[in-house]
C-alpha cells in the first residue's frame, strides 16, 4: 500500500469502547508496490533460492567466461545483465499487468486491524482475514508484512501507520494473535 508523502495517502486511527480498532487508507504507488514485493522475497524461506538462481548463473557465465580465458564478451556481459535483472523485471512487469487489469489492485485500500483480524477494502472489495489464518507478521524499515501462507504477504507501509499514530497498537494486535518479529 502507500508509503508516500500524505499528499497520496489519508491515514485515519479509531478506538472503539470494546477493544482497540485501528485504520489506515493508503494509495499505493508502482513504486511502493515495487519495493514491498521485493522486500518480502527475504522473509518467504527457501523461496529466496529461487531469486538466486539467475544471478547466480549470471556471475558463473562472467567467471566462466574470464576464467576460460576468452575474456568478457558483448553477448555474455549483456545474458549476464538480464540474469541480474531478471526478478525485478518479473516483478515490475506483474504489477504494471495486475494494476492495468485488475479491479481489486487499483485505488485506495483502507485496512484496518482489531482483536478479530485484519479487515481489508478497496472501491471492488471488502475483505477479511482472521488472525488465525495469520501466522506470522514480519516488520521491515518501511513495511509491516502479515502473512497468510509462506509465499503470500499482504502489507502495511509504516509511514502510514506512524501518520495516523497508531503503529504501536498494530504490533501489540498483532503481537497478541501472531508470531510478530
Amino acid at each position: 500500500m502507500s508509503d508516500g508523502p500524505p499528499n497520496n495517502q489519508t491515514a485515519v486511527a479509531m478506538n472503539t469502547p470494546a477493544e482497540s480498532r485501528v485504520s489506515v487508507t493508503v494509495t499505493p504507488t508502482f513504486f511502493e508496490l515495487f519495493v514491498a514485493t521485493l522486500s518480502v522475497i527475504r522473509y518467504q524461506g527457501a523461496f529466496i533460492v529461487f531469486h538466486a538462481i539467475f544471478p547466480l548463473a549470471g556471475l558463473f557465465l562472467l567467471f566462466t567466461a574470464v576464467y576460460v580465458g576468452r575474456g568478457l564478451t558483448m553477448s555474455a556481459a549483456l545474458i549476464a545483465l538480464l540474469t541480474f535483472s531478471f526478478t525485478p523485471l518479473i516483478t515490475s512487469l506483474s504489477i504494471w499487468i495486475a494494476r492495468r487489469t485488475n479491479r481489486l489492485a487499483q485505488g485506495s485500500f483502507t485496512v484496518s486491524f482489531d482483536s478479530e483480524g485484519m479487515h481489508t477494502s478497496g472501491s471492488a472489495f471488502s475483505q477479511t482475514v482472521k488472525w488465525a489464518a495469520i501466522p506470522r507478521v514480519r516488520q521491515s524499515k518501511r513495511f509491516m508484512f502479515f502473512f497468510s501462507s509462506p509465499l503470500r504477504a499482504s502489507y502495511v507501509p509504516l509511514a502510514a501507520l506512524r501518520a495516523a499514530g497508531s503503529l504501536e497498537t498494530v504490533r501489540r494486535i498483532a503481537a497478541e494473535h501472531t508470531d510478530f518479529r
